[in-house]
């Protein structure tokens, strides 16, 4: 098949067939939807270093800013799912497109507020169109990449962008902080334009060919409002206590709501989230993977900006600059790690990561608040940059290797919405460890510098729980694991309707 023939096809052929877009074009199709990636990622970690700027602003409480990265990445993951089978009904370019404009819209209106409702307002659209855009990109590289090899060099270009684009934000929030902080939204106005004409150009669009799945609407309401009423009863504890009747409401409306969407999904004739695909062990291992990966990045992403500001008095731009090495370590080793997995298998790097996260943690267990850039934060943000790396790279593509094309959409939403899930449940609960604890020792006299110092070694120690748990997660469900092949013994066909995309989707004659 020419080139041209292939930048006609229709998305939906594509989805029905599996025939990715023209070799030619393949990665620059890899290039722009993961720009679309490092957009809506970056914006999950931007706002760390604004604390100051949006108290000044708006009077923020300390709750207040852990809600302005909370709803984004909330509503991020709990929507994603319907992200992700909206893909397969109306077409990946399609809402690709959406969420991209829809995310500038957001950009625009949060660059534009006047008040932190009007913020929270634009964060949550903002999640709302990331919930779009994320599970469409990552659908786009699955059947872009039909070859086992292909497609683990891709996941570890899309693997390094999430965790330099968490990176990014908080250089970027520093960097830009002296122009002002509304220009960290505006400057995706631009990027959004830039994406969307791109992807127009790129990749082929059309609806998908045959029957459309039932979007599951029930299902995606039930999920997000059970996943709000938890983080918002763990957020609550600080304030209220655990006795009070809005926290334990918020702990029971969250067991009812997400109870309930296990039942929609059992029922449903079109579930937002097959339960058959918990049969395959390695959706549920990378999912597990992305989930407390994120549970540590994302809160690590919170916690080091506050120590940096409040213990050390960092300017915002001290601040993104000490993330250098962070970004450094990324780019460097990238392309390395995305080579070893077919050498040495994604078992050993993501326990490899796991330890270096463990031996970054440990650090910031010792921080004082006198603490050295050279000896502490170098040392600190590099072994974060790695280890995440480690992480991150091998569970894309363990989670997706016995993904069928039907699938391609929905394990792509699941893999990406346990990502923000568990950066949203990490950073709850460390940030309400946290709070907590500055209350407790500046209530009984103790210096509010030395409080705090002290109260960010309990976040930390938090986040050893969720290092033992990725530990876990490695040695169990990624052993055995290896790119582009079934588990032994896997049926993949039958209900899932084809074989997995890592073994079977065709080439483009152009390969």
């Amino acid at each position: 098949m020419s080139s041209s023939g292939n930048t006609a096809a229709e998305d939906g052929a594509s989805g029905a067939s599996g025939a990715p877009p023209a070799h030619s074009r393949r990665w620059w199709v890899l290039i722009v939807v993961s720009l679309a990636q490092f957009m809506v990622g970056l914006d999950a970690t931007v706002v760390n270093v604004m604390t100051t700027e949006l108290q000044r602003s708006f009077g923020m409480s300390a709750t207040g800013l852990q809600w302005v990265m909370s709803v984004y990445v909330l509503l991020f993951g709990g929507l994603m799912l319907l992200g992700g089978r909206l893909t397969d009904v109306i077409g990946r370019r399609t809402v690709l497109l959406a969420g991209m404009a829809l995310f500038t819209v957001g950009s625009v209106v949060a660059g534009a507020a006047q008040s932190e409702s009007q913020l929270l307002w634009a964060r949550a659209l903002q999640g709302v169109a990331a919930a779009a855009a994320s599970p469409a990109a990552l659908s786009i590289v699955v059947t872009s990449f039909p070859d086992a090899k292909e497609r683990t060099k891709a996941f570890g270009i899309w693997g390094s962008i999430i965790g330099i684009g968490a990176a990014c934000g908080t250089l970027l929030g520093g960097a830009i902080i002296n122009v002002g902080w509304r220009w960290a939204f505006y400057i995706n106005i631009p990027v959004g334009v830039l994406v969307i004409v791109a992807a127009l150009v790129l990749i082929p669009g059309g609806a998908p060919a045959g029957p459309r799945p039932k979007s599951d609407i029930p299902g995606a309401v039930t999920s997000t409002l059970g996943l709000l009423s938890l983080v918002y009863g763990i957020t609550s504890t600080t304030t209220r206590g655990w006795g009070d009747p809005v926290t334990l409401g918020s702990f029971a409306a969250a067991i009812v709501l997400l109870a309930l969407f296990l039942r929609v999904e059992s029922r449903t004739e079109a579930p937002l989230v097959p339960l058959r695909l918990f049969r395959k062990r390695g959706v549920v291992a990378g999912s597990l993977g992305q989930f407390v990966t994120a549970g540590i990045m994302l809160p690590s992403f919170f916690l080091l900006p506050l120590y940096m500001q409040t213990v050390l008095h960092y300017s915002p731009l001290e601040t993104g600059l000490a993330y250098i090495p962070t970004s450094l370590a990324m780019m460097i080793f990238a392309p390395l790690i995305s080579q070893l997995i077919p050498k040495v298998g994604p078992l050993a790097l993501y326990v490899f990561g796991t330890v270096l996260l463990a031996v970054m943690i440990g650090l910031m267990l010792g921080s004082g608040t006198e603490g050295s850039y050279w000896t502490l934060l170098m040392p600190v943000t590099a072994l974060l940059g790695i280890g995440l790396l480690c992480c991150l790279i091998p569970t894309p593509t363990v989670g997706t290797s016995q993904a069928t094309e039907e699938d391609a959409g929905t394990t792509s939403a699941l893999l990406n919405a346990s990502t923000e899930i568990g950066g949203a449940l990490g950073l709850a609960v460390a940030a309400t460890v946290v709070q907590s604890r500055t209350a407790y020792l500046t209530a009984h006299g103790t210096d509010p510098v030395e409080a705090f110092n002290e109260a960010l070694h309990s976040g930390f120690a938090v986040l050893f729980v969720w290092a033992g748990l990725s530990l876990v997660v490695g040695l169990v469900g990624f052993r055995g694991m290896k790119p582009g092949q079934d588990e032994p013994g896997q049926d993949t066909g039958g209900q899932d309707g084809g074989k997995a995309t890592g073994t079977a989707v065709p080439a483009t004659a152009d390969a």
